[in-house]
């Protein structure tokens, strides 16, 4: 029988670790709850994974430091067998807590081991009932959106994120107020995330629902895994040209753009994502952040660079944005810029403002009076 690929991060050891400290307070109680919580979190995506293989696809399993993922390779499943699939790992956790309330029923002299017992059915009856919760990404939201795709088709995958945000801020608000500050801001997180999903599907098109479209866009996501990027465009350009708009075209256009950057390609990196800027992800604004940047364009430099430093807090992202300031003759906030950038330590900045993208301010006398009081630091 073939084996089920597992990749555990180090990571998810540190997590279980803190979880695990911070229910007992105690170095040996923590190495105990590390095992539980491995075992535990191992077993829920083990019933996902048979499943599953069961329905013909090649699962892996990695756990990581938010918890476990179970990835399947091969064909896509009907909504009723992916209900299946999702179902059995909360099943599988379920079984855990079953088995150990069984085997507590039972009179032990050692009692270590029925701590261990009691740990383990307390870990996987609250994971159980947090799971089936109907917020994304947590089993209980998959279960929601499977099931109302089975019923009303693709479309509602709209309905099944605003399902999620309400749960989602609804449970947060609950555990702020009873001094759960850690579950709520994981709640919080979720409902954020909702928010993320519901502006990603505000573009959504009757294209999305076409499984031959689903299909060409995981081929050429298995070519840019591969490398073979000119073959990719070829694929994905025709796979634009047939979306005409929805959700696969614009995540087209941003494997495209990036593509297209990396090559040095800016002005079409730009081209392709301007159409869709609306709905592109934080890491495709940022390629239209640089790439508007090369090309000129800097009032988007200047629009987007607030969203793009939080992505990515950056040396890069802070001169970037001070230079399109110096370009637009803004003074003021160029200044600010610099000073954020300088903030990293990393720089030498009367090199950086001698840069031709300075020209238009260096003589300015707020501007000089900044460079020479960093020159006096």
């Amino acid at each position: 029988m073939r084996k089920i690929p597992l990749k555990v991060s180090p990571a998810f050891f540190l997590t279980a670790g803190l979880i695990g400290f911070l229910n007992s307070y105690n170095f040996f109680e923590t190495i105990v709850w590390i095992g539980i919580i491995f075992v535990s979190v191992l077993f829920h995506e083990l019933g996902h994974a048979l499943a599953a293989r069961g329905f013909g696809q090649h699962p892996r399993i990695e756990l990581t430091p938010f918890g476990g993922l179970t990835i399947p390779y091969g064909k896509e499943l009907s909504p009723p067998k992916e209900f299946v699939v999702i179902l059995m790992g909360p099943l599988f956790g379920f079984a855990i807590f079953v088995g150990a309330s069984i085997l507590l029923q039972f009179p032990y002299g050692d009692l270590f081991l029925r701590g261990v017992l009691e740990k383990f059915r307390y870990v996987n009856l609250f994971w159980t009932f947090v799971n089936l919760l109907p917020i994304l990404p947590l089993d209980g939201g998959q279960l929601v959106r499977v099931t109302l795709n089975w019923i009303f088709g693709a479309k509602s995958l709209k309905a099944s994120l605003y399902v999620s945000f309400f749960f989602a801020a609804l449970f947060s608000v609950a555990a702020f107020l009873i001094g759960l500050f850690l579950i709520g801001g994981i709640f919080l997180l979720f409902a954020f995330q909702s928010i993320d999903g519901l502006r990603r599907v505000q573009n959504f098109s009757a294209s999305d629902d076409r499984k031959e479209n689903r299909d060409e866009l995981k081929e050429s996501e298995k070519m840019i895994g591969l490398g073979h990027y000119d073959a990719a465009m070829v694929r994905l350009k025709q796979l634009r040209d047939k979306t005409k708009a929805g959700m696969i075209h614009t995540l087209v256009s941003e494997y495209m753009a990036k593509i297209c950057y990396e090559k040095r390609n800016y002005q079409e990196a730009y081209d392709y994502l301007i159409p869709v800027e609306r709905y592109i992800s934080k890491e495709a604004k940022l390629i239209l952040y640089l790439s508007a940047f090369e090309i000129g364009d800097y009032k988007r430099v200047v629009d987007l660079s607030g969203i793009c430093f939080q992505e990515s807090q950056t040396v890069d992202i802070a001169l970037t944005a001070a230079s399109s300031h110096a370009m637009l003759k803004d003074i003021q906030r160029s200044i600010e810029w610099l000073k954020t950038a300088k903030s990293f330590g990393s720089i030498n900045l009367s090199e950086i403002v001698n840069g031709r993208a300075f020209d238009l301010i260096r003589n300015d006398e707020l501007f000089l009076r900044f460079i020479s009081q960093d020159d006096r630091v």
